[in-house]
């Protein structure tokens, strides 16, 4: 073959591109607001979806648990309770009490180190394990709430869920941005998407919609995407819309299982946010994005531009977050989908991502 005949070329070399003018259609919909949900249901929709990923979760952030707080959750199809010991460790727990099944998020407490159930007053450590029972001084070994090994860091507190109860079978790293006086503090958003984590998470190396969707400059590069073990990597180099014109840049994302991830942002400014998504039913997912920008200085100058530039930055991100919650909120999952050669590897991502789910948990299967 020629150096002029197409098949020389790799697909995305060969994309014809047509040029859009002004607003996608998605961006357009993402402004009106709301849309009516989809009247069908998950099972019908996303027909792998049986069983609940297990990773780590954000269970809440960091800052909104105060030593000696009780706080109810609903998670995972279940309801949890995230508490703070007066020494300051956290901990997440099933919330039914197991003597006669009172919530422990409404009404209980925290005394020392012990979780207090409102109803009877019944005793629980971090372990879940009751410890006294104060009309008559004993305790129940045999009364236990199911525990979560729990965790904080980088501004969430996460805790592990494993179906079959396994311990955790990695650990989240600490992210340098979230600690680093050299980085914003964070700003925080938060989503309820009609989808599971899988159909966001497939978003990642489908560069193509970024186009389509979003009305990027053109279509980022993909240096590399790696999926080994319980991580993924992506490292692709990327043109931002700026009124300027196109700024050549990078995003680079790395993920930890279906519940935490991490994306970074360079060439306009440096700026990441960190990513946790959690199952709040087979209806919904909840997302979480933590943004950080990277100071330009410390003088006032700086730290003014800092703020300009990043907050630029940060709306069209968050703008693009919702113009994607458009099509997860309606879209299904094709088992079989028609590609063509430029679309992301998604046969790959698939593969990486059915190891994460596995029968166990009554409350997650057969639904």
């Amino acid at each position: 073959m020629g150096a002029d005949d197409p098949r020389a070329e790799s697909p995305m070399q060969r994309i014809v591109d047509r040029v859009m003018q002004g607003e996608t259609p998605l961006q357009v919909l993402a402004r009106q607001g709301p849309l009516p949900p989809t009247r069908m249901r998950s099972i019908e929709r996303f027909p792998y979806y049986t069983s609940f990923p297990f990773g780590w979760y954000r269970a809440a952030d960091a800052d909104e648990v105060a030593p000696g707080q009780v706080k109810p959750l609903h998670y995972l199809n279940r309801d949890l309770v995230v508490w703070r010991s007066e020494e300051g460790s956290a901990h997440v727990m099933d919330a039914h009490c197991p003597h006669l099944g009172a919530h422990l998020g409404y009404g209980g407490r925290v005394e020392g180190c012990q979780l207090v159930c409102p109803y009877h007053w019944w005793e629980f450590d971090g372990e879940g394990r009751n410890t006294r029972i104060p009309y008559d001084g004993s305790r129940n070994r045999s009364a236990r709430l199911k525990s979560y090994p729990t965790v904080d860091i980088n501004g969430f507190l996460l805790f592990w869920y494993h179906p079959q109860a396994l311990p955790p079978l990695w650990e989240i790293p600490r992210i340098d941005a979230c600690y680093d006086a050299a980085w914003s503090d964070c700003e925080r958003y938060r989503w309820e998407v009609r989808a599971p984590w899988q159909e966001l998470a497939e978003n990642g190396p489908d560069f193509i919609h970024l186009r389509t969707v979003h009305g990027s400059v053109d279509i980022p590069e993909l240096e590399s995407l790696v999926y080994s073990g319980h991580t993924s990597q992506l490292r692709a180099k990327v043109n931002f819309k700026t009124p300027r014109g196109p700024q050549a840049g990078r995003i680079d994302t790395d993920g930890w299982g279906p519940g935490f991830a991490l994306a970074r942002f360079s060439g306009i400014i440096d700026a990441c946010f960190v990513s946790a998504n959690t199952p709040i039913d087979f209806e919904t997912t909840e997302v979480t994005h933590s943004y950080r920008i990277k100071k330009l200085g410390t003088t006032p100058e700086a730290l003014a531009k800092t703020r300009r530039v990043g907050e630029a930055l940060v709306r069209d991100l968050v703008k693009q977050e919702a113009e994607d919650i458009v099509i997860f909120d309606h879209k299904i999952c094709q088992l079989q989908p028609k590609l063509s050669p430029a679309d992301g590897p998604i046969a790959q991502f698939r593969k990486w991502a059915a190891q994460f789910y596995a029968d166990g948990d009554p409350r997650g299967v057969n639904r």
